[in-house]
């Protein structure tokens, strides 16, 4: 069985550690970062309880899982003995080209070299690698260990071998990999998502609905059919005909910004950074971040059972 490394260990990485681990691989988590690398297998640790009480892993795949990870304080030690390297670094492409390239400096010549950009196109990442027919990206959603879907991204050196091991390795580990024909920053999945944030806060920006009710919008309007019907269903559902007449009124009205709204900008510089500073588009007094993703897990642990049990969802790397 292949032997999994991880570069990074904070929100993504140690979540993809739990996956590989949990399919009963081994796992080697590395962090340049000793308090977050030492935050690792805690972090797991929660997790996999919650997965626990709503059923969705047994009490004995759960405690295998710990032992299955090594720490390692290095990353040529972590990566040194590695079939194939996941890199969760920051999202900043000069550092994401350093650690690649020194992923690919000292782990073995055969292994694939897996990203898990959010944003950052595949060539971009790899003008720095001799082998990037090695190399592409493999962007997990938040969280990792629940979210069953994963993009897989070629680049334009990217071999069909190195493609098919990494959708083979995914489907081992039971996550759903879906192709990207082009390499396009965001994919397909953040183009989307941010497509409708930038509309979101153009909309609050705007004064037309507070924070609070943009998000009740989304979750109890359309947000709540989208997990079994998505967009271009509904078109379909709809009629095109119908959808030719919302567009051509609606889409002139709606914000075309390239640049990020100045709303984001002035809250940055407020220091509104969100949950971790205690406050962004709603106030969050301490716990409250705690309790939110608990909740959010917990919901999302019931419906990735009940979509699997009522729904057969396919794709091209099926």
């Amino acid at each position: 069985m292949s032997k999994i490394a991880v570069v990074g260990a904070g929100t993504m990485g140690h979540g993809i550690a739990q996956v590989f681990a949990l399919a009963g691989f081994q796992v080697s988590l590395t962090d340049n970062d000793a308090q977050v690398l030492e935050n690792a297998i805690p972090r797991i640790q929660a997790n996999i309880e919650t997965c626990c009480l709503q059923g969705f892993v047994s009490e004995d795949e759960a405690a295998a899982v710990p032992a299955r990870i090594t720490l390692a304080s290095d990353l040529a030690g972590a990566v040194s003995q590695a079939d194939f390297v996941f890199e969760a670094v920051f999202e900043d492409l000069g550092i994401k080209r350093q650690v690649l390239r020194r992923v690919e400096e000292h782990c073995p010549r055969h292994a694939t070299i897996a990203s898990n950009t959010s944003s950052f196109r595949v060539h971009d990442m790899a003008v720095t690698l001799s082998r990037p027919e090695q190399f592409l990206n493999t962007h997990f959603w938040n969280p990792p260990y629940i979210i069953p879907l994963v993009e897989v991204v070629p680049g334009h050196h990217t071999s069909d071998e190195t493609v098919k091991i990494a959708v083979r390795l995914l489907k081992d580990a039971d996550k759903h990999p879906v192709l990207v024909r082009k390499d396009v920053p965001g994919f397909v999945g953040n183009r989307l998502q941010h497509a409708l944030r930038r509309e979101a806060i153009s909309i609050v920006a705007q004064g037309i609905a507070s924070p609070e009710d943009v998000d009740l919008i989304v979750r109890l309007g359309f947000g709540l059919r989208l997990p079994m019907v998505g967009p271009l269903e509904t078109v379909d559902l709809g009629g095109l005909d119908l959808t030719l007449a919302i567009q051509s009124y609606l889409l002139p009205e709606l914000d075309r910004s390239t640049e990020p709204l100045q709303l984001i900008r002035d809250k940055i510089a407020r220091g509104e950074l969100g949950a971790k500073a205690g406050k962004g588009f709603y106030d969050w007094p301490p716990g409250q971040a705690e309790r939110a993703i608990r909740q959010r897990d917990e919901a999302l642990l019931e419906m990735v059972k009940w979509l699997g049990y009522r729904r057969n969802v396919g794709s091209e790397c099926d």
